[in-house]
């Protein structure tokens, strides 16, 4: 009893580092393209980001039907947090694409301990097709944002993929700004640059959160 009694408490202790589950509301600019003429879209100026409940933490980014990117947040030891999954699907120009990355189980989104300049490295896997993306991280230093009238820390990290395989090639960085203690993302700002088949794709986005507690 005594050890279910403490496993639990260390369950409810890690969970309280991942964001609460629910809708919260972000201010977003950006858009998608292809290097087709007349083939390009805005992003809504108010998106959403899904967060739903689990061992981990899926957060989902909606900001329309036709393009959705789910990322999997975990807690790891020491208050680091880990991106083990990312799944992104899209349609334009009347095809639909789901990529599907996965990563070691040590893939850091933030490692534990702040030190700005700190980086890592780790090779993840796309699913459909099999090849390797190389990932980098950075972590480039703290600061505070105020949300909804409130003043957070936060801790600014990259994590930049690059795909290098023979069907698709291009990089992928993504800035996150995130209240460590919680894992909540405050900002988000993306940045796609990726071919496949001679076809070019584009998307630059900036999501920043409206509100600390979720809307919904």
């Amino acid at each position: 009893m005594y050890r279910r009694e403490q496993t639990g408490k260390m369950m409810a202790s890690l969970r309280n580092r991942l964001p609460a589950p629910g809708v919260y509301t972000y201010r977003t600019t950006g858009d998608e393209s292809l290097n087709l003429i007349g083939v390009s879209r805005s992003f809504p100026s108010s998106t959403s980001m899904i967060v739903a409940d689990g061992r981990c933490a899926t957060v989902s980014w909606v900001p329309i039907t036709q393009h959705t990117e789910a990322t999997t947040v975990c807690n790891a030891p020491n208050g680091a947090l880990t991106v083990p999954k990312q799944v992104t699907s899209v349609s334009i120009a009347g095809s639909t694409s789901t990529s599907t990355v996965d990563c070691p189980a040590s893939t850091y989104l933030l490692p534990s301990g702040a030190r700005p300049g700190r980086r890592w490295t780790s090779t993840c896997t796309q699913v459909s097709p099999a090849e390797k993306i190389d990932m980098a991280g950075q972590e480039l230093g703290q600061s505070t944002m105020v949300v909804g009238g409130r003043t957070v820390s936060v801790t600014h990290a990259r994590l930049t993929f690059t795909y290098t395989g023979a069907s698709e090639h291009g990089t992928n960085p993504i800035d996150y700004w995130i209240v460590p203690s919680s894992g909540l993302i405050v900002q988000e700002r993306e940045t796609v640059g990726m071919t496949q088949s001679g076809v070019h794709y584009t998307e630059n986005m900036q999501a920043t959160l409206t509100g600390l507690s979720p809307a919904r």
